[in-house]
């Protein structure tokens, strides 16, 4: 039964992962509809072109300063990325409410070999969804430089770290050694390979590293104190332990 629920997590979690994908991608690449603005009478900004990047890729392609060709070739990609996701969705939707269904209501639960079919038909479904992004990943890297390459994840590791640190009144020389420890540590990004799996554990040990230096030789012993504390959690069917009733 374990194992039905993982499945029925993990068909559930793909839909979700490539609607919002593309929810986004149509909230970011498309021009926003018009509205009715009151009369201004500061000077209004230029309208924004109408095929221009948008959201995270815009920031992308200010912070490393993408020329005309690397834009239009993102756009390419992006376009490519969408139709992709689309034919994605259109070709396995009904595969995997069908798969949905047939784990919330199955004919046998102690079905073994029912269960490791569907299983297998998850992990192919997602292999190709897999391979989607892995295609974008690959493409988008080809237009970047390698010196792009490193400015962008700099950049994302940098907003990221000042982001978690908002809260604390960092110094200008503070802020200055935390980008510097997300040059390094965007560099040792680049030196991650493996598959998605592989890489993404990568990734995330490399942002561990970092968030480990900035607070243990950046910050001050005042400033980690003002950090969110770690919720600990109680272990899976252990009980709250209640103060013993005084004795009468």
């Amino acid at each position: 039964m374990k194992k039905c629920g993982w499945l029925l997590c993990a068909a559930a979690a793909l839909m979700l992962a490539a609607t919002a994908c593309l929810s986004a991608e149509e909230a970011t690449e498309k021009a926003p509809a018009e509205t009715k603005q009151a009369p201004s009478t500061a000077k209004e900004k230029p309208a924004a072109k109408e095929n221009a990047l948008r959201g995270e890729y815009a920031i992308m392609a200010a912070q490393c300063n993408l020329t005309d060709d690397q834009q239009n070739a993102l756009k390419t990609k992006i376009a490519a990325r969408h139709a992709a996701m689309e034919a994605w969705i259109k070709a396995n939707g009904s595969k995997l409410e069908a798969l949905q269904e047939a784990v919330k209501n199955p004919k046998d639960p102690n079905d073994k070999e029912a269960i490791n079919r569907m299983a297998e038909e998850l992990k192919a479904i997602e292999a190709d969804r897999v391979r989607i992004q892995a295609t974008f990943d690959a493409d988008l890297q080809a237009i970047l430089t390698p010196e792009q390459q490193l400015r962008w994840i700099s950049f994302r590791l940098n907003r990221l770290e000042m982001g978690r640190y908002k809260k604390i009144s960092l110094t200008v020389e503070q802020i200055k050694k935390i980008k510097e420890a997300a040059d390094a540590a965007a560099k040792e990004t680049l030196d991650v390979k493996g598959d998605e799996k592989a890489a993404k554990a990568g990734r995330a040990e490399v942002e561990l590293k970092l968030r480990k230096t900035i607070e243990e030789t950046i910050l001050t012993p005042e400033q980690r104190e003002m950090l969110p504390k770690p919720i600990l959690k109680a272990a899976p069917g252990a009980e709250e332990k209640k103060p013993a009733e005084e004795k009468k």
